[in-house]
């Protein structure tokens, strides 16, 4: 085997392994964060059975407040790339529904993100009675 033939597949190797490792980060970053979101709204499922029993707007803003601060607060324990303003949480007679958005970088060059994947999970909880 010729040198040039050799470093050739080394550079595909390493480029096809850098691409398997990056899919799989990001695939695992939507998975755990999914999973935290579904966490937050099974524990806020009580809460939100009270909040519709009081029957007031108040009630409902609490819930909304709560589990969004939830989000939030374990997103952040967890060290995901989620901000505050990208998770929106509302309620209903239906249930609760949480959107959580980050984006997953890709290629960091001096400190600064130049290429990044936009992720997002939108997961619904409707209690049972």
């Amino acid at each position: 085997m010729r040198l040039r033939t050799f470093i050739w597949w080394v550079i595909f190797v390493a480029a096809l392994g850098w691409i398997g490792y990056t899919v799989a980060s990001a695939g695992w970053t939507y998975y755990a964060t999914q999973e935290l979101v579904d966490r937050v709204l099974r524990e806020s499922s009580g809460r939100h059975r009270n909040a519709f029993a009081t029957g007031t707007q108040t009630a409902l803003d609490a819930l909304t407040s709560e589990v969004r601060n939830s989000i939030v607060v374990a997103s952040r324990r967890e060290l995901f790339p989620v901000q505050d303003e990208n998770v929106s949480v509302s309620a209903n007679s239906a249930g609760i529904s949480a959107t959580v958005k980050w984006s997953y970088p890709v290629v960091t060059y001096g400190g600064r993100d130049v290429l990044v994947v936009p992720m997002s999970v939108q997961r619904s909880l409707v209690p049972s009675p």
